[in-house]
């Protein structure tokens, strides 16, 4: 079984030629999106190489002036996974309805609401975000929760005039996605961060002196819930106190903590901004 699709770039990035750096990150963030069709469709974390046999998505030709591509997608032997998609007759409208799904929940989250998402079993996903509620038929969830990563990298790649719009085509021109310039940040979870320092009891387990950031476990009877977080180094230390704080098995961060509003995980804390570690 093959499904046509029309891949567009719209913007200056693409006249007179296309920007090479803006052209690969799109078609990487357009794989993304097929990949993630695909783990969502079969239920799989990862693709293998024999998976790439079965599921591929080839360019069949091209136009000139914005960069325009069409694809075919090829899915041998999937149909057994069909009865997945429920209540859709195929995968590109499953897909097109999984990103009314995410831009729906993106917008709410954008408004300072509480998004709350429940699913019945029986193919039926429910938002709610206090008087609104909207209902959805079919895997919007599996598939959008399996494609969100590509659309966050869709929505990078807007920039103004240069990268007006990005968009993903099924048959008869029908939009499956489409992102432009003025939805730019629409898919990134809303942050904020809190004016008052705390101290937090932490291992940290993970350092990466150039980007000045890494990962620390919290315990129990701390500031924040109990977990793995990211963090970041924002005061003027230098990394080998960072580095060297890896060797002991408590320090003590005196931080701030970034927020964030992201409807699709469970976690409200986005990162740890740290001004010192204390070892």
């Amino acid at each position: 079984m093959q499904d046509p699709y029309k891949f567009l770039m719209n913007g200056r990035a693409f006249d007179n030629g296309d920007r090479l750096d803006k052209l690969a990150a799109g078609l990487t963030a357009l794989q993304h999106v097929f990949d993630g069709q695909f783990r969502a469709l079969t239920d799989k974390k990862r693709l293998y190489e024999h998976d790439r046999q079965l599921f591929q998505a080839r360019i069949t030709r091209y136009e000139d002036g914005s960069f325009i591509a069409y694809l075919g997608l090829t899915y041998t032997g999937l149909q057994t996974v069909f009865p997945f998609v429920q209540g859709t007759p195929n995968i590109w409208e499953a897909t097109k309805n999984a990103f009314d799904f995410l831009k729906a929940i993106h917008e709410l989250a954008h408004q300072d609401k509480t998004v709350q998402i429940t699913q019945d079993g029986n193919g039926n996903t429910a938002v709610t975000a206090g008087d609104v509620h909207i209902n959805y038929h079919g895997p919007v969830y599996q598939i959008g929760t399996q494609i969100i990563g590509a659309v966050r990298e869709i929505d990078n790649l807007l920039e103004g005039e240069e990268v007006k719009k990005i968009a993903l085509e099924g048959p008869d021109s029908t939009p499956v996605l489409e992102l432009t310039s003025d939805m730019k940040g629409l898919f990134q979870p809303p942050t904020r961060i809190e004016d008052a320092p705390v101290k937090i009891s932490c291992d940290i387990f993970d350092f990466n002196k150039y980007d000045k950031a890494g990962k620390a476990r919290v315990a129990s009877d701390q500031a924040i819930p109990p977990g793995n977080y990211r963090f970041k180094n924002i005061g003027d230390q230098a990394v080998e106190e960072f580095i060297l704080s890896m060797t002991e098995s408590q320090v003590q961060l005196n931080c701030l903590i970034k927020y964030q509003n992201d409807p699709l995980t469970e976690s409200n804390i986005s990162e740890i901004l740290v001004m010192s570690v204390v070892t």
